[in-house]
């Protein structure tokens, strides 16, 4: 009874979202984290017929109210199951409401009986975390995920991209090769791989891996930013400028990035 109440109390409803998803990989070929999250997936691959009307796949696109109430209409039968839980905690991971998440975390915990289990939801703590900037609990987590399951590669992304912003180039290789060891082609590992050598001045090493990325994908604010940065870096001007043009500009975060080095270009054209 007291877990029905408590999902009957946090279950709230929300306006749909419209689906806009900057990180989405439309091929599957593309995704080495396919098998591990749908945080990547474009709208047809939410939509395909091996998902169906997956309550998750509904958060994914923003339907929060059609999937709370399948959630709801399934409680009975998932008292015991954890991947139950755990979809509820990352619908609430996705409405950034995370005290919510964790409580449903805590359900899918108790309800866990692999190390595999217990390493997704442990990894989607580390994920509450990150997303309040605490990175160093953030990676206590992921690295505990991993030990519970060494083959989840989810966890080990998420480690990497800490490894990075901190400037830790030789944990983060480690992660990122093992990455790509498990799927050559995918986007993310491929941009984590350039990124890396381009903060370690590798330009010419980071260019290689940029252009492994598909050129649909190259508009991607925080591809076209840091490919853009790599381009000038050699002297390639006229390539960072048309990196610069091709960037999706939607993501707040990058378009002081990319001025920055609009004014730089300038001032190279100028010379």
């Amino acid at each position: 009874m007291k877990v029905l109440n408590l999902l009957l109390i946090t279950f709230t409803l929300y306006s749909c979202a419209s689906f806009n998803n900057p990180r989405q990989i439309k091929e599957e070929q593309l995704d080495g984290l396919k098998f591990e999250s749908l945080k990547r997936y474009d709208e047809a691959r939410l939509n395909s017929p091996a998902q169906g009307k997956d309550p998750l796949s509904l958060c994914h696109q923003g339907d929060f109210d059609e999937a709370y109430e399948k959630f709801k209409a399934k409680l009975d039968k998932n008292l015991n199951n954890y991947v139950y839980w755990n979809k509820i905690s990352t619908c609430y991971i996705l409405q950034k409401k995370y005290t919510q998440a964790k409580k449903f975390l805590d359900l899918a915990m108790s309800t866990a009986k692999t190390n595999t289990q217990k390493s997704v939801i442990i990894n989607n703590f580390g994920v509450i975390q990150m997303e309040n900037q605490n990175f160093h609990e953030a990676k206590g987590y992921f690295k505990k995920s991993i030990a519970l399951d060494k083959k989840a590669l989810t966890p080990r992304y998420n480690l990497s991209q800490i490894y990075l912003r901190f400037g830790l180039y030789k944990n983060a290789s480690e992660e990122i090769d093992l990455l790509l060891k498990k799927n050559t082609k995918d986007v993310d590992f491929l941009n984590a791989k350039a990124h890396l050598e381009l903060m370690q001045n590798n330009y010419k090493a980071a260019l290689v891996y940029f252009h492994k990325i598909p050129k649909s994908y190259r508009g991607r604010d925080d591809i076209a930013t840091n490919m853009a940065m790599t381009y000038l870096m050699l002297g390639l001007y006229d390539n960072a400028q048309a990196a610069l043009d091709n960037a999706d500009k939607s993501n707040s975060y990058y378009l002081a990035g990319q001025l920055n080095i609009s004014k730089k270009l300038n001032k190279r054209l100028k010379k």
